[in-house]
């Protein structure tokens, strides 16, 4: 109202642009473009009575807004040539910085962007229980310091029984599930989520569009690590292990948390060794003892290279075969499917469950996504929730796991073995 009274008497062919950024503590900054260029006095008694109100600070994060006067949006920089959206002035930032810089501002983000979908939860009402507890449960924690998004998450009752309250397409928990990922610099698998819940996500809810953002932010990240990976890579093909071995290793400073980097770090190791006769070519001591650490930062990783026994083999050929999933647009629910079982077999239980639960609801070559998915909810310690379903549970596990041993007994990549 202010800004439209002060601005009323101003010719039709005067064009204003203001940006008005609220800030979580102080005044608001304030840039204004004119064209023609006005004097800035009109700008100053605005500021000064903009202040002058009693407007609340945002609690989480800045606010901007941007009001044109006799434009529009799609014309505004038709007018402006220095206007600069406070959106545009972020992203010029965050792909100027470094990789390490990326790193830091996506936690930061992260941060920032959990309180907000918390209040959305605290504020359901009160029949959706899960929501509500685990929105007050992510309130209470501070996600610049370390915490524990497994026991958060995965093994919390809360998160799941929350994941089901939600209208289809409404994916606001397991989106938190990745900002928290995020925030503690988890990139690898905040990816792997974001990939899935891409295809769940009405393009109409709030939570869709800071999945969105993230996607892009965590992609732009990716292109940037991977182009960094990629000149190891090469050092390594020309056999300059020591040069290969510096760079993953100056990648992990950067970002420590990369599975793809550790591996070739690996590779790049045990290559010199063998170069160096330091171990044999079929020495597998240090895979032995990183493999774990490369899981941890991606349980889906789909590289392993030792197998010692029958279902090692096994486990080994279907972490392989998540390469193959996803040729086919028409097979994509049925290949989530496959996606599914496959991190059921590697006991990646929380991904597994996430997975056969966004699927449940679509026509599927599958009848009992449900008892896997209340399955693998048993694997992570999430045991109350099979009550709000009918059937045998004990029968249908059984069924399950005797199902999975079974397809894997009569793999034939189980069979070369003689050890099982």
């Amino acid at each position: 109202d202010v800004i439209k009274k002060e601005y009323a008497s101003i010719p039709k062919n005067q064009k204003v642009a203001i940006v008005i950024d609220f800030q979580k503590s102080g005044f608001p900054k304030f840039d204004f473009h004119s064209n023609p260029k006005m004097e800035s006095k009109l700008e100053e008694k605005v500021i000064t009575k903009i202040n002058q109100l009693n407007i609340e600070n945002p609690k989480f994060v800045n606010f901007p807004i941007l009001i044109l006067i006799n434009s529009k949006y799609e014309n505004s920089k038709n007018y402006f040539d220095e206007l600069i959206l406070p959106n545009e002035n972020i992203n010029k930032q965050y792909i100027n910085a470094s990789l390490k810089e990326k790193f830091d501002l996506n936690k930061k983000y992260a941060t920032e962007i959990i309180p907000l979908l918390a209040a959305y939860q605290i504020n359901v009402d009160d029949q959706f229980s899960g929501v509500k507890g685990f929105g007050n449960q992510i309130n209470d924690l501070n996600f610049n310091d370390k915490q524990d998004e497994f026991k958060l998450t995965s093994q919390n009752s809360n998160y799941w029984r929350a994941s089901m309250e939600m209208a289809v397409g409404n994916q606001l928990i397991p989106i938190t599930k990745v900002f928290i990922l995020a925030s503690q610099g988890e990139f690898d698998q905040a990816l792997k989520y974001m990939e899935i819940l891409i295809a769940f996500s009405d393009p109409k809810t709030i939570p869709n569009d800071y999945l969105n953002e993230l996607m892009d932010r965590i992609q732009t990240f990716q292109k940037e690590l991977n182009e960094k990976i990629q000149k190891g890579i090469i050092e390594h093909d020309k056999e300059n292990y020591k040069e290969a071995i510096a760079i993953y290793q100056s990648i992990l400073q950067e970002y420590p948390n990369s599975a793809w980097a550790k591996y070739e770090l690996y590779y790049s190791n045990n290559a010199l060794k063998i170069k160096n006769n330091e171990i044999k070519i079929d020495d597998r001591t240090d895979w032995d003892s990183i493999k774990a650490d490369i899981y941890k930062s991606n349980p889906l990783y789909n590289m392993n290279v030792r197998a010692s026994n029958g279902k090692e083999g096994y486990l080994m050929f279907r972490r392989a075969e998540i390469g193959n999933l996803f040729q086919k647009k028409e097979e994509r629910i049925n290949d989530l499917i496959k996606y599914a079982n496959i991190a059921m077999d590697l006991e990646v239980y929380d991904f597994a469950a996430q997975l056969f639960w966004l699927t449940n609801n679509y026509k599927n070559e599958e009848k009992n996504l449900i008892f896997k998915y209340l399955y693998c909810l048993e694997k992570l310690g999430v045991t109350d929730l099979k009550e709000l379903f009918k059937g045998d549970y004990k029968k249908e596990f059984k069924k399950i796991e005797n199902e999975k041993d079974k397809e894997m007994k009569n793999s034939k990549i189980y069979n070369t073995f003689k050890d099982k």
